[in-house]
């Protein structure tokens, strides 16, 4: 197999997560920019949506393709070479793993993954016990407890949290 279309291989995986991270980035600031200062907090209109979502799948497949072509161009130099460099394969192993530390960290950060959060498992109990709505003190506070309001917003229960879950 020709050395540049194996760099293509090799790098196919970090060229996709690095355009994923940068797809997500430019979608966010687009956004973000579109909430601020054009459109507010009123609804969206339909073309909004049509912008973001053709915005990111440009920025994507046009990073992804700049990302390719450089693996490509690599490749190509490498050619004349007798044995693939090592340093490559682990460039492009390292990058993996650290575009995917770098994602599973975000993930973590806004609560996606690891363990439920202490207001969502008040928010769990008092739905299973019937009350209306839910509610914790702030973090900084000090005060570990969960709250069940009733229908009219009153304090119908308190219950202690230990560890980020309802201890009962």
């Amino acid at each position: 197999m020709k050395r540049r279309f194996l760099y293509l291989l090799l790098f196919g995986l970090p060229a996709l997560l690095a355009s994923f991270i940068a797809a997500m980035l430019l979608f966010g600031a687009a956004a973000g920019l579109l909430w601020l200062f054009v459109l507010g907090d009123n609804p969206w209109p339909g073309w909004a949506e049509q912008l973001l979502g053709a915005a990111f799948v440009i920025a994507f497949a046009g990073s992804w393709l700049a990302f390719m072509s450089l693996a490509y161009a690599r490749g190509k130099r490498q050619e004349a070479s007798e044995r693939l460099a090592r340093s490559h394969v682990l460039a492009a192993a390292g990058a993996s793993l650290l575009l995917l530390a770098l994602i599973a960290a975000q993930q973590w950060s806004v609560g996606n993954l690891g363990g439920r959060s202490a207001s969502l498992s008040c928010a769990d109990y008092c739905r299973k016990s019937g009350y209306a709505g839910s509610g914790t003190p702030p973090r900084d506070a000090g005060a570990a407890t969960c709250s069940c309001f009733d229908a009219q917003g009153r304090v119908a229960e308190t219950v202690p949290l230990r560890r980020g879950r309802v201890a009962r």
